[in-house]
This record gives C-alpha cells, sequence and structure tokens, in this order.
C-alpha cells in the first residue's frame, strides 16, 4: 500500500507540474498580448481589439492551474512554531490536521465555483468587446479547481501515514 500510494503521489505530482507549466505558457501569452497591445496603442495609436476580453478569461485558467501543483508539493504557508514546541510527533499531526482543513477549504471552494460556472451558463454570460461565452472559459477554471480535492487528499493521506507512524512530516519537494 504504501509503495502503491507513493507511486500515485510521484505521478500526480508529474501531472500536477505540468499542469502548472500549463499555467505558466499562458501567463506568458497573456504578458505577450498585453505588451503586443500597448505596443499598439504606443506606436500606432491603435490596440488590438479583445485583449482585455481575453486576457480576463485566460487570467483565471492560468491561476487556477497552479493551485494543484502548489498543493501536491505543500508550496503553502504553514506555522511551525507550535509543532516544533510540542515535538515530532505532535508536529506531524498538526500538518494532518492542516491537510485536512486545507481540503476542506478547497472543496468548499470548488463548489462555489461549480455554482458560479453554473449561473455563467444560465445567464449566458458573454465578454464585452468579442462577444465570446464566458462560462466556458470558467468550466476550465471549475476543472482545475475540482482537481484540487483529490490532490489534497493525496497530501491529507500521506501525512496522516507519516504521523501515524510518528516519524517527521513530510517536507515540500523541490
Amino acid at each position: 500500500m504504501t509503495s502503491g500510494l507513493s507511486e500515485l503521489e510521484a505521478r500526480v505530482n508529474v501531472f500536477a507540474r505540468r499542469l502548472a507549466l500549463a499555467g505558466l505558457t499562458g501567463l506568458v501569452a497573456i504578458a505577450l498580448m498585453t505588451i503586443a497591445d500597448v505596443l499598439g496603442r504606443w506606436l500606432f495609436a491603435s490596440p488590438i481589439d479583445g485583449v482585455t476580453d481575453a486576457s480576463k478569461l485566460f487570467v483565471a485558467i492560468v491561476v487556477a492551474a497552479f493551485f494543484p501543483g502548489a498543493l501536491a508539493e505543500r508550496h503553502h504557508i504553514s506555522i511551525q512554531f507550535l509543532g516544533n514546541a510540542l515535538g515530532p510527533r505532535a508536529k506531524a499531526w498538526l500538518n494532518a490536521f492542516g491537510s485536512f482543513v486545507t481540503m476542506v477549504f478547497f472543496a468548499a471552494l470548488a463548489w462555489e465555483f461549480v455554482v458560479y460556472t453554473e449561473d455563467l451558463y444560465e445567464s449566458g454570460e458573454t465578454t464585452w468587446l468579442l462577444g465570446w461565452p464566458v462560462a466556458p472559459w470558467w468550466t476550465i477554471t471549475t476543472l482545475f479547481m475540482v482537481l484540487c480535492i483529490p490532490v489534497q487528499l493525496l497530501v491529507l493521506i500521506s501525512d496522516v501515514r507519516t504521523a501515524a507512524r510518528g516519524t517527521d512530516a513530510p517536507q515540500k519537494t523541490a
């Protein structure tokens, strides 16, 4: 079981890193679109129509693409002084509790994204200038947020397993 769980965690980490890389690529694309738009305004007094509309849709997806990787690799803020003061076993259980709270938070957040996306489909909202439907873009964003739940569940299982064994808490991976 331990080997299988470790292998699953490794696969999830690879997937999450690839998703973050796609997000980074999207971030670069947004930056390039913005630069081209600014240069067009400055040099030719002619902005690129729709850059703002497209950027608003892309940014949500790009940001959401980073969350699964951040969770899988434990790139989050944590306060260690209490765990350090209480010892390694307490620290491991506090990490497990923190992982549980994080999972509950992301489950609630993902649920709110689902509700919001459903509202967008019902309202038929479109971007102002391009007239693109907004809901399909938020569906992708919502999917990335929903993916955070199983990723964080694996982190929680790993942290509980570590705490139950009485070993030091896992550190974030490089």
